[in-house]
């Protein structure tokens, strides 16, 4: 098995009793989330990115209500599966509750090597994308940015266009093309590059230097 599930966290309160320093439970493995809207995919192309169907998928977006960590066995990293955001049927609540649950487990995780944020290339960032990024940019979090969905691109001429739309909007953020992977979860773009920049990132003692 290519990676296997390990904990789900419902609530902040769980925190301070699974981080010692950089260990989450016990493990000395660097932690890397998935964050992004509802329905973008995130699920997916978790599943793609670890070579196993750990991530449950649902046709109804906004159902992950909770941190689920998942060891990736062959990346040597433990994924971070974190709530998606932007679901504008839940309660405004539920959707409040959600972010500070993300955002406290940000904040009382050490070990956090990097965030890769999802963007539908529907319809390229959004405004949610855009406060997910600030925000992550202020904890001093890198950062990856993976394109989903693009086998819905219909032709090349629009797919070229699409591609230069995201790199100058992301481009305009501060980050450099070569942190942009263009994905399908569905047919395997793009993924084993995107693998390979996640095995890269920063070990955590190194990490704490900017954060």
């Amino acid at each position: 098995m290519a990676a296997e599930f390990l904990w789900t966290l419902a609530d902040a309160s769980q925190l301070a009793s699974a981080f010692n320093g950089a260990l989450l439970n016990g493990r000395p493995e660097g932690r890397v989330a998935f964050v992004g809207r509802s329905n973008v995919g995130k699920s997916s192309l978790i599943n793609r990115v670890v070579g196993s169907k750990v991530a449950q998928t649902s046709a109804q977006p906004g159902k992950t209500r909770a941190l689920h960590f998942y060891d990736w066995l062959d990346g040597k990293k433990i994924v971070v599966d974190l709530p998606g955001y932007g679901f504008a049927k839940q309660s405004k609540d539920d959707r409040d509750s959600w972010a500070a649950l993300i955002s406290d487990y940000i904040e009382a995780d050490p070990g956090l090597e990097c965030a890769i944020v999802l963007i539908d290339a529907r319809n390229g960032p959004t405004a949610k994308d855009y406060e997910a990024i600030d925000f992550l940019r202020s904890e001093s979090i890198p950062m990856l940015f993976a394109i989903t969905k693009i086998d819905q691109w219909k032709n090349q001429s629009e797919r070229a266009k699409r591609k230069r739309e995201v790199e100058t909007a992301i481009g305009e953020l501060g980050y450099g093309s070569e942190l942009i992977f263009f994905t399908s979860a569905e047919k395997g773009l793009g993924v084993r590059e995107l693998q390979a920049e996640i095995r890269k990132a920063a070990p955590p003692t190194e990490m704490q230097e900017g954060r």
